[in-house]
């Protein structure tokens, strides 16, 4: 009887660890995957940046590598914020990170700069600067 007993708790334990694991994971997914609502969203958004005058002075002056769009409501007073939105536009130099403006996001703006991997990376696609 012991012998089924430990048996079930051990299975009980492996459950409850499996469990919270896969909670967490999925929990935290989505927490930074856009939703469909989300990429309608961060697609308005990218055309956006893409009309932005201090988004053209970078292309100018730096290769531009790539575009990312990006949702972060991890520890947010309110997470369906228009705020969270971000639009990463990565160079060769740095990645730089533009989002709205205010709440109903008339504008982007670029609001801070991150380091960009193609700093010391190559691009993996063989891309070219378009003159």
């Amino acid at each position: 009887m012991q012998k089924k007993t430990k048996l079930i708790l051990i299975l009980l334990f492996i459950s409850f660890v499996l469990n919270f694991y896969l909670g967490i994971s999925s929990f935290i997914k989505n927490t930074y995957t856009p939703n469909l609502e989300d990429q309608i969203i961060l697609g308005e958004m990218t055309k956006m940046v893409l009309e932005n005058e201090q988004y053209q002075e970078i292309a100018a002056r730096e290769n531009v590598y790539a575009i990312k769009q990006g949702v972060s409501r991890f520890n947010v007073a309110n997470p369906s914020s228009i705020l969270h939105y971000e639009i990463n536009v990565q160079t060769e130099q740095q990645t730089y990170i533009f989002s709205c403006t205010d709440n109903l996001c008339t504008g982007v703006s670029n609001e801070g700069w991150s380091y960009s991997r193609y700093s010391e990376e190559k691009p993996v696609l063989p891309l070219k600067k378009i003159n």
